[in-house]
């Protein structure tokens, strides 16, 4: 096991047994199963509409270097700079250098959950940028010193009295506020930041190859707010957000709101960023960086390039009872749950190897996706790459191949229960089954055993 993987199994072990914190994570999973009731029925042929959706996903990575060149050609015509970064440290220090260039003093992030993978507010604080963070579950987050927990909803593992808690600690408020006030005082906080700052870093839900246009959607407008008053505009975008054209969002934005508490099942603010703003003082800047960091490495894989088509509805993990009994911070990626568990195959097969047990294949994940995922089978595919190439798993491969030998024939198969059940064995495998888990007790007998002597004694 590497490092990483024993720091993930300890924290594991430490908050799969909290009973506070399973309480929290069961409350927010029968919210999920409230709010997803009746999802289908917006849809007159749901499946019809994932099928498109998947084709469109799907021409984007046939024609990925054609789509590219096209929309780098088209923001160029439109005014805007393209910036192309192979990994975090590249895209970080590019970013970097903008603001540098750019000379800007008080800046402004939103939502971005690539910006969590990079690492980049740890970042930007560490070169004494200032910078603060306008989404509310980010801004809450940040108020703990945490990374966010759920890619959607940042804060999703605090109560409202913990929120209120913090706030009366940091802003010199009342410890008991209701939600709507906390908001209220969320909203104060930031304004100022809103009106003073000159760059605004944001994320994007799509990047449009025919017409060089950014998407962006959101719910509490502070993306349109910071935009609006920054004299720069970085976008930070994974190149996997491409689709071919403007029409295709007609499918995808729907269905990336699928899950969303509203009635209409939709954002409240969709942005189609096309170039740059006007100001007072003239011409607005628009930088689009677009981010590589392992996704055409994982594009080259022929099933699990599949992954990349998702379109961060939320769905897989709020139904998952891995991620629903460990929650998202044990994980050790931006994107917790089944899908952060594929996607780490492209760092690398050691990275990979504890992530990819986190599957009970109860398949539900694939019953909520919007894309038609086969989530489970690309897990189950990760594993099997993972126990071709991994050394580490050496030992579980041994094992596996003498159950397998053993199982060949019936005599040799009838002579394992008695190893089996031996103690020896089970102090063996204890610590890889779980101390909490009790081990099988194999049966003294087999079946075709007690098949035999019924029928002998009819006999």
């Amino acid at each position: 096991m590497t490092e990483k993987g024993a720091i993930f199994s300890q924290n594991v072990k430490q908050i799969a047994f909290d009973d506070e914190h399973l309480k929290k994570m069961r409350a927010r999973y029968d919210f999920f199963m409230c709010v997803a009731e009746d999802c289908a029925d917006h849809y007159a042929n749901i499946e019809l509409e994932k099928s498109r959706a998947f084709n469109i996903r799907n021409k984007a990575f046939k024609y990925y270097d054609k789509y590219l060149v096209d929309f780098e050609t088209n923001v160029i015509q439109n005014g805007g700079i393209v910036r192309w970064a192979r990994d975090a440290e590249e895209a970080k220090y590019m970013i970097y250098d903008i603001l540098n260039a750019e000379k800007s003093k008080n800046v402004v992030k939103t939502k971005s959950i690539l910006s969590e993978e990079i690492g980049l507010m740890p970042f930007l604080e560490m070169k004494k940028v200032n910078i603060k963070e306008t989404d509310t579950g980010d801004f809450i987050c940040y108020q703990y010193n945490e990374r966010p927990s759920d890619p959607n909803h940042s804060a999703a593992h605090k109560t409202k009295d913990e929120i209120a808690e913090i706030y009366s600690e940091k802003f010199g408020v009342s410890d008991n506020l209701n939600a709507k006030q906390l908001m209220t005082v969320t909203r104060k906080v930031l304004n100022d930041k809103y009106l003073n700052a000159d760059t605004a870093i944001t994320g994007a839900d799509f990047f449009v190859a025919d017409t060089g246009d950014i998407i962006i959607s959101e719910d509490e407008g502070n993306v349109l707010k910071s935009m609006a008053n920054a004299n720069v505009n970085i976008v930070l975008v994974g190149i996997d957000k491409l689709i071919p054209s403007i029409d295709d969002i007609s499918v995808l934005l729907p269905l990336s709101s699928l899950y969303e508490v509203t009635k209409i099942k939709a954002k409240s603010f969709y942005t189609i960023l096309s170039k740059p703003g006007h100001d007072n003082s003239g011409n607005q800047k628009l930088y689009i960086v677009l981010v590589d960091n392992n996704r055409s490495t994982m594009l080259e894989k022929e099933l699990q390039r599949r992954i990349m088509t998702c379109i961060e509805c939320g769905g897989c993990h709020n139904v998952c009872p891995i991620f629903n009994t460990i929650g998202g911070h044990v994980y050790d990626n931006a994107f917790p749950g089944p899908v952060g568990a594929i996607q780490s195959i492209a760092d690398g097969y050691e990275n990979a190897a504890h992530l990819a047990t986190l599957c009970a294949s109860c398949h539900q994940c694939e019953q909520y996706c919007p894309m038609n995922i086969k989530i489970s089978d690309l897990i189950l595919r990760n594993r099997i790459e993972i126990v071709k190439e991994n050394a580490l798993l050496l030992g579980e491969k041994r094992f596996f191949n003498f159950m397998m030998k053993r199982v060949e024939n019936r005599k040799d198969m009838d002579k394992t229960k008695d190893f089996l059940n031996r103690l020896e064995f089970k102090q063996l495998i204890k610590k890889t089954w779980g101390v909490h888990r009790e081990l099988p007790v194999f049966a003294e007998k087999s079946f075709s055993e007690i098949w035999r002597s019924i029928n002998d004694n009819e006999g």
